[in-house]
Protein backbone atom coordinates (compact mmCIF):
# COMPACT_ATOMS: atom_id res chain seq x y z
CA UNK A 1 0.00 0.00 0.00
CA UNK A 2 2.66 2.62 1.01
CA UNK A 3 4.87 1.72 -2.36
CA UNK A 4 1.40 2.20 -4.64
CA UNK A 5 0.69 5.49 -2.54
CA UNK A 6 4.64 6.67 -3.36
CA UNK A 7 3.97 5.80 -7.11
CA UNK A 8 1.02 8.02 -7.07
CA UNK A 9 2.45 11.39 -5.77
CA UNK A 10 5.68 11.03 -7.81
CA UNK A 11 2.76 10.20 -10.82
CA UNK A 12 0.54 13.27 -9.53
CA UNK A 13 2.97 16.29 -10.58
CA UNK A 14 3.95 14.73 -13.54
CA UNK A 15 0.51 14.40 -15.08
CA UNK A 16 -0.35 18.10 -14.34
CA UNK A 17 2.79 20.08 -15.06
CA UNK A 18 4.32 17.35 -17.52
CA UNK A 19 7.83 16.72 -18.11
CA UNK A 20 9.74 19.63 -19.36
CA UNK A 21 13.09 20.96 -19.13
CA UNK A 22 14.29 22.89 -15.98
CA UNK A 23 13.73 26.77 -16.54
CA UNK A 24 15.28 27.99 -14.12
CA UNK A 25 13.67 31.84 -14.31
CA UNK A 26 11.10 32.83 -11.61
CA UNK A 27 7.30 33.51 -12.19
CA UNK A 28 6.09 36.49 -11.23
CA UNK A 29 2.30 36.67 -10.59
CA UNK A 30 -0.19 39.35 -10.50
CA UNK A 31 -3.94 39.78 -10.11
CA UNK A 32 -4.53 38.31 -13.89
CA UNK A 33 -4.13 34.85 -14.83
CA UNK A 34 -0.51 34.26 -16.47
CA UNK A 35 0.36 31.22 -18.34
CA UNK A 36 3.15 29.28 -16.71
CA UNK A 37 5.71 28.00 -18.62
CA UNK A 38 6.75 24.65 -18.30
CA UNK A 39 9.70 23.97 -15.84
CA UNK A 40 9.20 27.36 -14.24
CA UNK A 41 8.94 27.22 -10.63
CA UNK A 42 5.83 28.04 -9.01
CA UNK A 43 5.82 30.09 -5.79
CA UNK A 44 3.83 29.20 -2.84
CA UNK A 45 0.38 30.72 -2.15
CA UNK A 46 -0.50 31.16 -5.42
CA UNK A 47 -3.69 30.67 -7.15
CA UNK A 48 -2.92 27.47 -9.63
CA UNK A 49 -4.63 25.76 -12.49
CA UNK A 50 -4.32 23.47 -15.17
CA UNK A 51 -6.11 22.58 -17.87
CA UNK A 52 -6.19 18.79 -18.73
CA UNK A 53 -7.35 19.41 -22.68
CA UNK A 54 -4.64 21.91 -23.57
CA UNK A 55 -2.25 21.32 -21.46
CA UNK A 56 -1.38 24.74 -19.75
CA UNK A 57 -0.89 25.82 -16.28
CA UNK A 58 -1.70 29.50 -15.63
CA UNK A 59 -1.68 31.20 -12.18
CA UNK A 60 -2.35 34.75 -10.09
CA UNK A 61 -2.07 35.93 -6.92
CA UNK A 62 -4.66 35.21 -4.04
CA UNK A 63 -7.80 37.27 -4.11
CA UNK A 64 -10.64 36.82 -1.94
CA UNK A 65 -13.30 35.94 -4.66
CA UNK A 66 -11.69 33.55 -6.05
CA UNK A 67 -13.02 30.85 -4.54
CA UNK A 68 -16.16 31.55 -4.80
CA UNK A 69 -15.85 32.55 -8.86
CA UNK A 70 -14.30 29.22 -9.22
CA UNK A 71 -17.37 27.30 -7.38
CA UNK A 72 -19.29 28.71 -9.64
CA UNK A 73 -17.52 27.79 -13.05
CA UNK A 74 -16.21 24.46 -11.62
CA UNK A 75 -19.61 22.26 -13.21
CA UNK A 76 -18.59 23.90 -16.87
CA UNK A 77 -14.49 23.52 -16.38
CA UNK A 78 -12.25 20.95 -17.47
CA UNK A 79 -9.63 22.66 -15.39
CA UNK A 80 -8.37 21.31 -12.38
CA UNK A 81 -7.90 24.50 -9.36
CA UNK A 82 -5.65 24.32 -6.44
CA UNK A 83 -5.33 26.35 -3.67
CA UNK A 84 -1.93 26.20 -2.28
CA UNK A 85 -2.04 26.49 1.71
CA UNK A 86 -5.90 25.28 2.25
CA UNK A 87 -7.07 22.42 3.24
CA UNK A 88 -10.61 21.10 2.65
CA UNK A 89 -12.04 19.46 6.12
CA UNK A 90 -15.40 17.81 5.82
CA UNK A 91 -17.78 18.07 8.81
CA UNK A 92 -15.29 21.04 10.27
CA UNK A 93 -16.04 22.61 13.47
CA UNK A 94 -17.04 26.28 13.53
CA UNK A 95 -14.45 28.85 14.48
CA UNK A 96 -15.46 29.60 17.62
CA UNK A 97 -13.76 32.96 18.06
CA UNK A 98 -15.43 33.94 14.72
CA UNK A 99 -19.45 33.22 15.98
CA UNK A 100 -21.38 36.06 17.24
CA UNK A 101 -21.69 35.54 21.17
CA UNK A 102 -24.82 37.31 22.22
CA UNK A 103 -24.94 38.26 25.48
CA UNK A 104 -26.70 35.89 28.34
CA UNK A 105 -27.55 38.51 30.52
CA UNK A 106 -30.18 41.06 29.42
CA UNK A 107 -29.36 44.04 27.79
CA UNK A 108 -30.67 46.07 30.60
CA UNK A 109 -32.06 44.68 34.04
CA UNK A 110 -35.59 44.92 34.96
CA UNK A 111 -35.35 47.93 37.41
CA UNK A 112 -33.76 49.60 34.51
CA UNK A 113 -36.56 48.89 32.44
CA UNK A 114 -39.02 50.00 34.49
CA UNK A 115 -37.19 53.59 35.05
CA UNK A 116 -36.43 53.53 31.32
CA UNK A 117 -40.68 53.35 30.90
CA UNK A 118 -41.32 55.87 34.15
CA UNK A 119 -39.07 58.39 32.27
CA UNK A 120 -40.81 57.81 28.64
CA UNK A 121 -43.87 58.53 30.36
CA UNK A 122 -42.74 61.60 32.09
CA UNK A 123 -41.41 62.78 28.66
CA UNK A 124 -44.52 62.24 27.13
CA UNK A 125 -46.59 64.31 29.43
CA UNK A 126 -44.14 67.09 29.05
CA UNK A 127 -45.11 66.77 25.39
CA UNK A 128 -48.66 66.49 25.87
CA UNK A 129 -48.42 70.19 27.63
CA UNK A 130 -47.64 71.89 24.73
CA UNK A 131 -50.23 69.91 22.07
CA UNK A 132 -53.92 68.55 22.34
CA UNK A 133 -54.40 64.90 23.37
CA UNK A 134 -55.37 64.00 20.07
CA UNK A 135 -52.19 64.78 18.78
CA UNK A 136 -50.00 63.49 21.54
CA UNK A 137 -51.79 59.76 20.25
CA UNK A 138 -49.97 59.02 17.42
CA UNK A 139 -47.10 60.09 18.84
CA UNK A 140 -46.98 58.48 22.47
CA UNK A 141 -48.12 55.02 20.71
CA UNK A 142 -44.73 55.08 17.89
CA UNK A 143 -42.88 55.94 21.59
CA UNK A 144 -44.63 53.19 23.52
CA UNK A 145 -44.30 50.80 20.32
CA UNK A 146 -40.41 51.33 20.22
CA UNK A 147 -39.61 50.61 23.87
CA UNK A 148 -42.64 47.84 23.61
CA UNK A 149 -40.55 46.08 20.96
CA UNK A 150 -37.29 46.15 23.13
CA UNK A 151 -39.04 45.38 25.74
CA UNK A 152 -40.24 42.16 23.97
CA UNK A 153 -36.75 40.98 23.27
CA UNK A 154 -35.70 41.39 26.74
CA UNK A 155 -38.53 39.44 27.75
CA UNK A 156 -38.03 36.84 24.93
CA UNK A 157 -34.01 36.65 26.42
CA UNK A 158 -35.62 35.61 29.96
CA UNK A 159 -37.99 32.87 28.22
CA UNK A 160 -40.94 35.12 29.80
CA UNK A 161 -44.44 34.34 28.60
CA UNK A 162 -46.22 37.15 28.06
CA UNK A 163 -49.82 36.69 29.09
CA UNK A 164 -52.74 38.01 27.13
CA UNK A 165 -54.09 41.68 27.61
CA UNK A 166 -57.39 40.76 29.51
CA UNK A 167 -55.34 38.84 31.86
CA UNK A 168 -52.90 42.08 32.29
CA UNK A 169 -56.11 44.13 32.79
CA UNK A 170 -57.43 41.64 35.56
CA UNK A 171 -54.15 41.81 37.27
CA UNK A 172 -53.79 45.72 37.22
CA UNK A 173 -57.27 45.84 38.50
CA UNK A 174 -56.67 43.54 41.53
CA UNK A 175 -53.62 45.60 42.22
CA UNK A 176 -55.77 48.88 42.43
CA UNK A 177 -57.80 47.65 44.46
CA UNK A 178 -55.48 47.93 47.59
CA UNK A 179 -54.69 51.40 46.93
CA UNK A 180 -58.23 52.28 46.28
CA UNK A 181 -59.41 53.56 49.78
CA UNK A 182 -55.84 55.74 50.65
CA UNK A 183 -56.84 56.95 47.02
CA UNK A 184 -59.86 58.56 48.21
CA UNK A 185 -58.86 59.70 51.41
CA UNK A 186 -56.02 61.17 50.01
CA UNK A 187 -53.83 59.15 52.20
CA UNK A 188 -51.22 57.99 50.12
CA UNK A 189 -47.21 57.36 50.50
CA UNK A 190 -45.17 59.06 47.95
CA UNK A 191 -44.03 55.43 47.19
CA UNK A 192 -47.77 54.22 46.56
CA UNK A 193 -48.43 57.52 44.50
CA UNK A 194 -46.00 56.16 41.72
CA UNK A 195 -47.79 52.62 41.59
CA UNK A 196 -50.85 54.22 41.14
CA UNK A 197 -49.93 56.42 38.66
CA UNK A 198 -47.92 52.95 37.31
CA UNK A 199 -51.16 51.03 37.04
CA UNK A 200 -53.07 54.06 35.09
CA UNK A 201 -50.47 54.34 32.93
CA UNK A 202 -50.32 50.97 31.69
CA UNK A 203 -54.17 50.57 31.79
CA UNK A 204 -54.21 53.75 29.53
CA UNK A 205 -52.01 52.05 27.26
CA UNK A 206 -53.92 49.07 26.93
CA UNK A 207 -56.98 50.69 26.56
CA UNK A 208 -55.90 51.98 22.96
CA UNK A 209 -56.98 49.07 22.01
CA UNK A 210 -60.79 49.22 21.47
CA UNK A 211 -61.36 45.62 22.47
CA UNK A 212 -59.29 46.16 25.36
CA UNK A 213 -61.87 49.10 26.15
CA UNK A 214 -64.52 47.49 25.91
CA UNK A 215 -63.42 44.89 28.69
CA UNK A 216 -62.47 47.40 30.42
CA UNK A 217 -65.68 49.21 30.94
CA UNK A 218 -67.48 45.56 30.85
CA UNK A 219 -64.82 45.22 34.24
CA UNK A 220 -66.84 47.97 35.65
CA UNK A 221 -63.72 49.80 35.40
CA UNK A 222 -65.05 53.48 35.02
CA UNK A 223 -67.03 52.64 38.45
CA UNK A 224 -64.07 50.95 39.83
CA UNK A 225 -61.44 52.72 38.76
CA UNK A 226 -61.74 55.68 36.81
CA UNK A 227 -64.05 57.07 39.65
CA UNK A 228 -62.04 56.54 43.09
CA UNK A 229 -59.68 58.74 41.18
CA UNK A 230 -61.60 61.69 40.35
CA UNK A 231 -62.98 61.83 43.90
CA UNK A 232 -59.40 61.71 45.49
CA UNK A 233 -57.66 64.58 46.36
CA UNK A 234 -53.99 63.85 44.08
CA UNK A 235 -54.27 66.28 41.10
CA UNK A 236 -51.11 64.02 39.66
CA UNK A 237 -53.12 60.74 39.69
CA UNK A 238 -56.59 62.88 39.00
CA UNK A 239 -54.56 63.57 35.63
CA UNK A 240 -53.97 60.48 34.72
CA UNK A 241 -57.36 59.14 35.25
CA UNK A 242 -58.38 61.60 32.94
CA UNK A 243 -56.41 60.84 30.27
CA UNK A 244 -57.41 56.76 30.96
CA UNK A 245 -60.65 58.00 31.04
CA UNK A 246 -60.36 60.05 27.49
CA UNK A 247 -58.93 56.69 26.11
CA UNK A 248 -61.19 54.66 26.97
CA UNK A 249 -63.72 56.39 25.09
CA UNK A 250 -62.19 57.87 22.15
CA UNK A 251 -64.32 56.85 18.91
CA UNK A 252 -66.07 54.00 21.68
CA UNK A 253 -69.93 54.56 21.38
CA UNK A 254 -69.65 51.25 23.91
CA UNK A 255 -67.82 52.86 26.65
CA UNK A 256 -69.71 56.41 25.74
CA UNK A 257 -72.56 54.74 26.41
CA UNK A 258 -71.32 53.74 30.00
CA UNK A 259 -69.76 56.59 31.30
CA UNK A 260 -72.81 58.49 30.08
CA UNK A 261 -74.99 55.62 32.21
CA UNK A 262 -72.40 56.44 35.17
CA UNK A 263 -72.75 60.26 34.92
CA UNK A 264 -69.23 60.87 34.07
CA UNK A 265 -69.95 64.01 32.30
CA UNK A 266 -70.90 65.52 35.58
CA UNK A 267 -67.91 64.36 37.25
CA UNK A 268 -65.57 65.68 34.88
CA UNK A 269 -67.46 69.09 34.26
CA UNK A 270 -67.35 69.07 38.61
CA UNK A 271 -63.57 68.51 38.56
CA UNK A 272 -63.45 71.10 35.62
CA UNK A 273 -65.10 73.98 37.31
CA UNK A 274 -63.22 72.77 40.80
CA UNK A 275 -59.43 72.22 40.10
CA UNK A 276 -56.70 74.96 39.16
CA UNK A 277 -54.36 72.92 37.43
CA UNK A 278 -53.54 73.57 34.39
CA UNK A 279 -52.87 69.93 33.21
CA UNK A 280 -56.15 68.63 35.20
CA UNK A 281 -58.35 71.12 32.96
CA UNK A 282 -56.60 70.39 30.07
CA UNK A 283 -57.07 66.49 30.48
CA UNK A 284 -60.58 67.56 31.57
CA UNK A 285 -61.46 68.62 28.23
CA UNK A 286 -59.76 65.54 26.22
CA UNK A 287 -61.82 63.40 28.57
CA UNK A 288 -65.23 65.56 27.74
CA UNK A 289 -64.38 65.59 23.81
CA UNK A 290 -63.82 61.79 23.68
CA UNK A 291 -67.03 61.15 26.10
CA UNK A 292 -69.14 63.53 23.56
CA UNK A 293 -67.86 63.87 20.23
CA UNK A 294 -70.90 62.05 17.47
CA UNK A 295 -72.62 61.44 20.67
CA UNK A 296 -76.01 63.76 20.90
CA UNK A 297 -76.99 62.15 23.57
CA UNK A 298 -74.50 62.50 25.60
CA UNK A 299 -73.62 66.29 24.29
CA UNK A 300 -77.20 67.02 25.42
CA UNK A 301 -75.90 65.74 28.97
CA UNK A 302 -73.16 67.89 28.54
CA UNK A 303 -75.31 71.10 27.40
CA UNK A 304 -77.80 70.62 30.42
CA UNK A 305 -75.08 69.99 33.10
CA UNK A 306 -73.36 73.46 32.45
CA UNK A 307 -71.01 72.73 29.46
CA UNK A 308 -71.18 75.47 27.24
CA UNK A 309 -71.29 77.83 30.22
CA UNK A 310 -68.37 76.49 31.46
CA UNK A 311 -66.58 76.73 28.24
CA UNK A 312 -67.46 80.52 28.73
CA UNK A 313 -66.20 81.43 31.64
CA UNK A 314 -62.86 79.67 30.59
CA UNK A 315 -63.11 81.98 27.56
CA UNK A 316 -63.73 85.27 29.31
CA UNK A 317 -60.85 84.27 32.27
CA UNK A 318 -58.34 81.46 31.50
CA UNK A 319 -54.81 79.71 30.64
CA UNK A 320 -54.21 80.33 26.57
CA UNK A 321 -54.01 76.62 26.52
CA UNK A 322 -57.21 76.12 28.23
CA UNK A 323 -58.57 78.43 25.88
CA UNK A 324 -57.51 76.80 23.20
CA UNK A 325 -58.68 73.21 23.99
CA UNK A 326 -62.36 74.96 24.89
CA UNK A 327 -62.38 76.87 21.37
CA UNK A 328 -61.16 73.08 19.62
CA UNK A 329 -64.12 71.39 21.56
CA UNK A 330 -66.74 73.93 19.91
CA UNK A 331 -65.52 73.52 16.33
CA UNK A 332 -65.33 70.10 16.37
CA UNK A 333 -69.05 69.91 17.30
CA UNK A 334 -70.14 72.75 15.01
CA UNK A 335 -67.93 70.75 12.00
CA UNK A 336 -69.75 67.66 13.48
CA UNK A 337 -73.33 68.86 12.82
CA UNK A 338 -72.07 70.57 9.30
CA UNK A 339 -71.22 66.91 8.22
CA UNK A 340 -74.28 65.13 8.48
CA UNK A 341 -75.16 67.20 5.06
CA UNK A 342 -72.77 64.97 3.55
CA UNK A 343 -74.29 61.62 5.10
CA UNK A 344 -75.43 60.14 1.50
CA UNK A 345 -78.53 57.96 2.57
CA UNK A 346 -81.76 60.58 3.09
CA UNK A 347 -82.81 58.52 5.63
CA UNK A 348 -80.10 57.70 7.52
CA UNK A 349 -79.62 61.45 7.29
CA UNK A 350 -82.62 62.85 8.69
CA UNK A 351 -82.18 60.32 11.53
CA UNK A 352 -79.42 61.71 12.34
CA UNK A 353 -80.38 65.51 12.17
CA UNK A 354 -83.67 64.41 14.44
CA UNK A 355 -81.17 62.59 17.20
CA UNK A 356 -78.25 66.36 16.87
CA UNK A 357 -81.72 68.66 16.96
CA UNK A 358 -82.33 67.55 20.73
CA UNK A 359 -79.41 69.26 22.29
CA UNK A 360 -80.17 72.58 20.86
CA UNK A 361 -76.27 73.46 20.15
CA UNK A 362 -76.64 76.51 17.85
CA UNK A 363 -79.22 78.44 20.06
CA UNK A 364 -77.43 77.09 23.35
CA UNK A 365 -74.28 79.01 22.17
CA UNK A 366 -75.90 82.01 20.87
CA UNK A 367 -77.86 81.67 24.67
CA UNK A 368 -74.44 81.96 26.47
CA UNK A 369 -72.95 84.91 24.37
CA UNK A 370 -70.46 82.14 22.76
CA UNK A 371 -69.92 84.68 19.88
CA UNK A 372 -69.52 87.46 21.83
CA UNK A 373 -66.63 86.29 23.74
CA UNK A 374 -65.24 84.25 21.47
CA UNK A 375 -65.23 88.27 19.43
CA UNK A 376 -63.67 89.64 22.51
CA UNK A 377 -60.89 87.00 22.72
CA UNK A 378 -60.26 87.80 18.85
CA UNK A 379 -59.46 91.27 19.75
CA UNK A 380 -57.16 91.16 22.51
CA UNK A 381 -55.48 88.59 21.31
CA UNK A 382 -55.07 90.90 18.04
CA UNK A 383 -54.46 93.61 19.86
CA UNK A 384 -51.62 91.75 21.73
CA UNK A 385 -50.09 91.06 18.47
CA UNK A 386 -49.83 95.05 17.28
CA UNK A 387 -48.79 96.24 21.01
CA UNK A 388 -45.62 94.03 20.21
CA UNK A 389 -45.11 95.90 16.90
CA UNK A 390 -42.22 93.65 15.65
CA UNK A 391 -43.35 90.01 13.91
CA UNK A 392 -42.37 87.17 15.77
CA UNK A 393 -42.83 83.55 14.55
CA UNK A 394 -43.27 82.30 17.61
CA UNK A 395 -46.30 81.70 19.47
CA UNK A 396 -48.78 82.00 16.91
CA UNK A 397 -50.78 79.12 17.61
CA UNK A 398 -53.33 80.73 19.79
CA UNK A 399 -54.01 83.56 16.45
CA UNK A 400 -54.28 80.60 14.59
CA UNK A 401 -56.46 79.05 16.95
CA UNK A 402 -59.23 81.93 17.35
CA UNK A 403 -59.50 83.05 13.49
CA UNK A 404 -59.88 79.57 12.57
CA UNK A 405 -63.27 79.38 15.63
CA UNK A 406 -64.06 82.63 14.74
CA UNK A 407 -64.03 80.68 11.13
CA UNK A 408 -66.29 77.67 11.43
CA UNK A 409 -68.42 79.33 14.06
CA UNK A 410 -68.79 81.99 11.68
CA UNK A 411 -72.08 80.97 9.74
CA UNK A 412 -73.65 80.68 13.68
CA UNK A 413 -72.63 84.12 14.32
CA UNK A 414 -73.17 85.81 11.52
CA UNK A 415 -75.58 88.59 13.18
CA UNK A 416 -73.80 88.79 15.99
CA UNK A 417 -70.61 89.51 14.07
CA UNK A 418 -72.62 91.72 11.88
CA UNK A 419 -73.59 94.00 14.67
CA UNK A 420 -70.38 94.68 16.10
CA UNK A 421 -68.37 95.27 12.58
CA UNK A 422 -67.00 98.49 13.90
CA UNK A 423 -65.32 96.64 16.55
CA UNK A 424 -63.92 93.72 14.65
CA UNK A 425 -62.89 95.50 11.55
CA UNK A 426 -60.48 98.12 12.83
CA UNK A 427 -58.15 95.74 14.91
CA UNK A 428 -58.42 93.33 11.78
CA UNK A 429 -57.53 95.53 9.28
CA UNK A 430 -54.49 97.10 11.56
CA UNK A 431 -52.94 93.14 12.29
CA UNK A 432 -53.18 92.89 8.15
CA UNK A 433 -51.26 96.00 7.33
CA UNK A 434 -49.23 95.44 10.08
CA UNK A 435 -47.99 91.88 8.72
CA UNK A 436 -48.35 93.00 5.32
CA UNK A 437 -45.51 95.53 6.51
CA UNK A 438 -43.04 93.98 8.52
CA UNK A 439 -39.99 96.51 8.34
CA UNK A 440 -37.64 94.39 9.01
CA UNK A 441 -35.92 91.37 7.34
CA UNK A 442 -37.19 88.07 8.14
CA UNK A 443 -36.10 84.66 7.14
CA UNK A 444 -37.64 81.96 5.11
CA UNK A 445 -39.38 80.36 7.40
CA UNK A 446 -40.41 83.36 9.37
CA UNK A 447 -41.61 84.93 5.49
CA UNK A 448 -43.65 81.11 5.28
CA UNK A 449 -45.25 81.65 8.37
CA UNK A 450 -46.38 85.41 8.26
CA UNK A 451 -47.69 84.44 4.48
CA UNK A 452 -49.78 81.98 5.89
CA UNK A 453 -50.98 84.03 8.51
CA UNK A 454 -51.81 87.02 6.23
CA UNK A 455 -54.24 84.27 4.30
CA UNK A 456 -55.52 83.16 7.54
CA UNK A 457 -56.68 86.85 8.21
CA UNK A 458 -57.62 87.55 4.95
CA UNK A 459 -59.89 84.54 4.96
CA UNK A 460 -61.41 85.50 8.35
CA UNK A 461 -62.40 88.75 7.04
CA UNK A 462 -64.37 87.67 4.18
CA UNK A 463 -66.06 84.94 5.71
CA UNK A 464 -67.50 87.34 8.45
CA UNK A 465 -68.10 90.22 6.66
CA UNK A 466 -69.02 89.52 3.31
CA UNK A 467 -72.80 88.94 2.85
CA UNK A 468 -73.89 85.06 2.40
CA UNK A 469 -75.22 84.07 -0.98
CA UNK A 470 -79.08 84.42 0.99
CA UNK A 471 -78.64 87.92 1.34
CA UNK A 472 -77.37 88.32 -1.85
Amino acid sequence: MRVDTCILLLYLPLAIFGVAEKNESAFVATREWQTVKKGTPIPKGLHVRHNFATGVTEAKLMDETDEDDENGKQSNSNSLTLHPDKSVIENEEPDPLKIKKFPATLKFPIDELKARLKKLKQDEAEDEANMDDEEAHPKTEKRFKRFYETLKEELNALKVNVTSDSELLKRFFQKFQSYKDNVITGTLTNIDIEEVLDILNNLEYLLHQIDNAKIFSDMDGLTKIVSPCLNGTNNEIKSEALRLLGAAAQSNPKVQAKALENDFIQKVLHVLSTNSKIEVKSRCLFALSALIRQFPAAQKAWIDHGGLQLLGKILYDDQLLIQMKAMKLVNDLTIERRNLEEIYDPEQRQQKMREYAITDFELKLLGHDYCKLLSNLMIKCFEEKLTGRKFSIENNDFLEVVSDSMITISPICKTEFKNIKLMLLPVIDNLLHFYENPNIKLTVDETDVLKSLILLIERLKITIFEPSHDEL
